[in-house]
């Protein structure tokens, strides 16, 4: 269908902005009422509400306070709990890694309501070769191997209540993978055997069927004074492949070798993909 009459682009997007600004506001501040400045959080949240005739810098300020300054964004990004890399690595010998990480797409109609986007992780060490040994041409070859295997396009993962193990510690390879099936299993470790171009063996996969049922809504309890959802156990969900990094003993920054639209600005390779 056409585009209607006198049909402004930026009037749309606005309108399209605040929709969804505003609705994650009114959550973050759902016990202050609209259109009051009574109490410092009250005057946050009208200050942080876009308005119908708001220009395209306040509408930008809006966003920025309501996101950075009072922090909302942190919210994009889960507490992990570690250790300084330093430290790990004047404990640890241990061969390169390569780690291939996976999110569930944001979606705000299932995640707008504070449930957390399921999250993947895949990892694997490098087995002939050392930190001495391991080049920049090494890296430039694994990145384009998890480019096309992997980003072009980004390869999903269906993860949900069953267990696939792959067991080769000669290679590099002890994976512990949770997914929808036994199919999906195998095929996800076959992807992953491709970037140092490994041979799948029957021998070493394991599929644990499990009879158990973990809700998809466990269910809220009560935290530091406030109710808040239980987390899910083995969540269904479709996890899309983000980024990969090459981990090296002695370097305290990983190698960045695949970003998927510019989540990785240093990355050897940069793909966007829908």
């Amino acid at each position: 269908m056409a585009l209607p009459t006198n049909f402004s682009e930026f009037e749309h997007l606005q309108d399209t902005v605040r929709l969804a600004h505003n609705k994650a506001v009114r959550a973050y501040f759902k016990n202050q009422a609209d259109d009051d400045i009574s109490t410092p959080k009250a005057s946050l949240k009208h200050a942080c509400l876009m308005k119908d005739e708001d220009s395209a810098v306040m509408t930008q300020m809006r966003s920025w306070l309501f996101e950075i300054t009072i922090g909302h964004a942190q919210s994009l990004q889960a507490p992990i709990y570690g250790i300084p890399v330093q430290e790990l690595q004047r404990e640890s010998k241990f061969r390169p890694q390569i780690k291939l990480y996976f999110k569930e797409p944001y979606d705000f109609e299932k995640h707008g309501d504070g449930t957390e986007q399921v999250r993947g992780e895949i990892g694997f060490r490098i087995m002939n070769k050392t930190a001495d040994t391991i080049s920049r041409a090494d890296a430039v070859g694994y990145a384009r191997e998890i480019k096309a295997e992997f980003a072009t396009p980004p390869l999903i993962w269906k993860k949900g209540k069953y267990k696939c193990t792959y067991l080769d510690l000669d290679n590099g390879f002890d994976l512990r993978l949770l997914c929808l099936s036994k199919t999906e299993g195998e095929s996800t470790v076959k992807s992953v055997l491709k970037i140092l171009d490994k041979t799948y063996s029957d021998n070493n996969f394991q599929f644990i069927e499990n009879t158990k049922e973990f809700p998809t809504n466990p269910g809220t309890h009560r935290v530091y004074g406030r109710t808040v959802k239980k987390f899910r156990q083995r969540p269904t969900a479709e996890v899309k492949f983000t980024h990969a990094q090459l981990l090296i003993p002695g370097q305290v920054k990983p190698v960045n070798l695949v970003g998927l639209n510019g989540r990785l600005r240093s990355a050897i390779e940069n793909v966007t993909a829908p």
